[in-house]
Parts: C-alpha cells; structure tokens; sequence
C-alpha cells in the first residue's frame, strides 16, 4: 500500500485518505519507518472504508446543480443560525460571530475568537448530525481541543454524539 509520510512534532501517529485517495501519513519525527508501516497495515480496512465514503461523497458534490447548491446555501443561512443559538443557549456560551462557508473537507470550525463557521454542505446531512456539529463548535468555546473535557462537554449536552457523529462518516 502506497502512502506519504510528513514527519512532525507530534506523539501519535495519524492516517488520513485525501480526496484524491492517496494516504497521507502523519508521524513523530524519528519513528521508525517499519512501525509506520505496520500502522498503515493494520488500518488497512479503515482505509478502504474511507476511500469508499471520499469516492461516495465526490459523486454526490459531482451530482450538485448550480441551483440545489443555492438552496443548501440559503437553508444553511436560515437553519444553523437558529440550532446555534439554540445550543449556545443550553451550553451557556456565546460565540463572537456565525458563517457560513463552502468548505469541502471540514463540516465547522471554531477559530481562537469564538467565531463559528458551518459548510452550507451540512444541509446534506440528517438534522441530528447538524446539530451534533454545532454542538462540537460551541464546546470549542470552552475547550480548544478534542481532550476527554471537551467531548464531556459534548456529551453533556448530547448524550448520543458518537451516533450522530457516525452519522457524518456513514451518509
């Protein structure tokens, strides 16, 4: 199996399949590359699933008019807004500002000042998987990073996130 590997300062090993399905290998700097190896190997099956979701996602993104693609836009505008004032609400924090992007590889994003952007992409999935993301971007407000706090806070508030967040990978 072919991959990339960039080496980093990090502790752990992280495996992602790019949209063009090649593997692209994050790893401690030093780590030796038979222990990469082994890794990618033993993901084998992980990588096929996401290979199989990146292909199915590029036939939907392919299939999108110019028209349906506006709609998503417009109803992302009205929709998220609501579910983010929502949760804010529930969780007890503000953020500083909502947009709403065309951004392909990533559903949200909490930036250092608590201003939150969505993909209007988000409208192609269920309502629960929406406001899972939602969810996940205002936690961010209280815990900058995906530590055992940060999904507490999640779980907090959404006892059943790890369904929903399946809900992302498997629609």
């Amino acid at each position: 199996m072919e991959y990339t590997v960039f080496y980093e300062k990090r502790k752990t090993l992280s495996l992602k399949v790019e949209t063009d399905l090649t593997i692209t290998v994050k790893a401690p700097k030093g780590l030796p590359s038979g222990e990469i190896d082994r890794f990618v190997h033993a993901h084998a099956l992980w990588i096929e699933k996401a290979k199989t979701r990146q292909l199915s996602r590029a036939q939907t993104e392919n299939s999108l008019t110019d028209a349906r693609m506006g709609e998503l836009r417009a109803c992302a505008k009205a929709e998220i807004p609501k579910r983010v004032a929502y949760f804010a609400k529930v969780m007890g924090v503000q953020p500083t500002g909502i947009k709403i992007t065309s951004a392909k590889t990533r559903f949200g994003s909490c930036s250092g000042k608590n201003s939150l952007c969505f993909s209007w992409r988000l409208m192609l999935y269920p309502p629960d998987a929406v406001d899972y993301v939602v969810v996940h971007e205002l936690a961010h407000i209280r815990e900058k990073n995906h530590s055992p706090a940060f999904y507490a806070v999640v779980a907090s508030v959404l006892p059943d996130y790890k369904a929903r967040e399946q809900l992302l990978k498997n629609t």
